[in-house]
């Protein structure tokens, strides 16, 4: 018995180390596109990768309930309870849904409720990585999935598929719209908005030669393929991105970088805005893509401040999507109309009739969290990503360490630009996993103050 007792001991303590959660973390991460190959080669494009996130709730929610149980005596942070917050909401909204089917049968975009877990677990993880080496390691993961994804959307391009796009599958392999192994070049918008600032982020601040040269190509690479994909709401990832850089190396002057350090830096972005420039010139020349998106985008300005006053229009529909679901909310205001219900806001509209246009999805994730998961689910992640975003520059304006400081600067320049395009885009299960390891690597708890803090931190200024 006490031989038993001593390996579940074993056991438990392994699955709550730091190491067991950045193998958790790397795990996910590389076998969401690797499974998807496999997947694609025996024609059952996105199969897997529901599954992995599913799995990854269930490991995930069971590692931190040992965790709490098994380390009693130890701090707690505001993330902690901010996980068992988005838990607790993301149930209650399971629970209370209007049409139950869905939720716990359905296969709109397959928002689970573990799935949703294995979101939340993720960032979980992400705050318990302290070691540098392990985050170093995870931005490198980052890496290998850009190699990945861009490898496969440059293809696309070329018209070179292992199977058709799942979604719109007409229209984008007719324009050889890249997708990589998202099924759908607006979720491939967004995942490559990370990619992008993740090895954009890595060239500017690395110290290595070797490394500069590799991710300088990558991230020209991914650059391509963000714009091949020609989703607009990536433009605004990119955008942010690259005003998050100019606004950051501004205050870091100011908070005394090193004037040689922040030299390299500006000459490094210069390049970068070069090579973005030569890239944009040749998909527009070449390839012969954006101009049709700007032509879109000029036709729904005019249309909405013209004689038609065509509001709704913008943004391919999503004011129009985003009014029915916002309907909704007076009534169902507080656990929102349950996961993988947006299209209920439509459905279940006294002004719906048969063969209107709706979409299950609301494209735009916090209008989407709002409807979905209500008001307490919606507030708990906004004071998620404040949280996140005030941390990150805290670290990167305050870290001693120069190698942390510039981890904490890769990593909030993707937090920044995948947040700015959420406002067009919706989270789904193959690309937003990245996301919330993005904000867990934010939110290390070596990064954080703890509960207590202050009063703990006032009484030893005292002693």
């Amino acid at each position: 018995m006490q031989e038993i007792k001593k390996r579940l001991s074993g056991f438990f303590e392994m699955i709550t180390s730091e190491r067991f959660f950045f193998y958790y973390i790397i795990s996910v991460m590389i076998a969401l596109p690797v499974m998807e190959i496999f997947d694609e080669k025996h024609s059952q494009s996105f199969a897997s990768q529901p599954i992995i996130v599913e799995i990854a709730g269930y490991v995930g929610i069971f590692a931190i309930i040992v965790h709490f149980l098994k380390h009693q005596n130890i701090k707690y942070y505001l993330t902690d309870l901010l996980y068992l917050l988005l838990f607790v909401f993301a149930l209650l909204s399971a629970v209370f849904t209007l049409n139950k089917q869905e939720t716990w049968h359905g296969f709109n975009y397959d928002e689970w409720l573990f799935n949703f877990v294995g979101y939340f677990s993720l960032m979980f993880a992400g705050t318990m990585i302290h070691d540098k080496q392990m985050r170093k390691g995870i931005l490198n993961v980052f890496i290998l999935v850009t190699v990945i994804q861009s490898v496969v959307a440059a293809l696309q391009t070329c018209g070179i598929y292992m199977i058709e796009c799942y979604y719109d599958t007409d229209l984008i392999l007719e324009l050889k719209r890249s997708y990589g192994l998202t099924q759908h070049s607006n979720w491939y918008g967004g995942l490559s908005v990370l990619m992008f600032a993740c090895t954009s982020g890595i060239f500017l601040f690395t110290q290595s030669k070797l490394i500069r040269n590799i991710t300088y190509a990558i991230s020209i690479l991914c650059f391509y393929t963000l714009l091949s994909c020609e989703a607009r709401l990536a433009w605004v990832g990119v955008a942010a991105y690259l005003i998050f850089l100019a606004l950051s190396l501004t205050i870091m002057k100011f908070k005394g970088l090193e004037k040689e350090k922040l030299l390299s830096i500006l000459k490094r972005l210069l390049l970068l805005i070069v090579g973005m420039a030569l890239v944009t010139a040749f998909v527009i020349i070449v390839c012969g893509k954006i101009t049709g998106k700007l032509e879109l985008t000029n036709s729904e300005i005019s249309s909405a401040s013209g004689e038609k006053n065509n509001v709704q229009g913008l943004g391919s529909g999503r004011v129009y999507i985003w009014k029915f679901g916002l309907k909704m909310v007076p009534e169902h205001w507080a656990f929102g109309i349950g996961l993988d219900n947006y299209k209920d806001a439509f459905l279940k509209s006294p002004d719906f009739h048969e063969g209107m246009f709706s979409n299950a999805k609301g494209h735009n994730e916090y209008i989407h969290y709002l409807v979905t998961q209500g008001v307490f689910q919606l507030i708990t992640y906004l004071t998620l990503l404040v949280y996140a975003a005030v941390t990150g520059i805290r670290n990167v304006i305050h870290n001693d360490d120069k190698e942390e400081r510039f981890i904490n600067w890769i990593v909030l320049g993707m937090f920044f630009g995948y947040a700015a395009q959420a406002l067009f885009n919706s989270s789904v299960v193959n690309v937003v996993p990245y996301f919330w390891i993005t904000i867990g690597m934010c939110l290390s708890k070596k990064n954080q103050h703890y509960f207590g803090y202050a009063k703990e931190h006032k009484k030893a200024v005292k002693a």
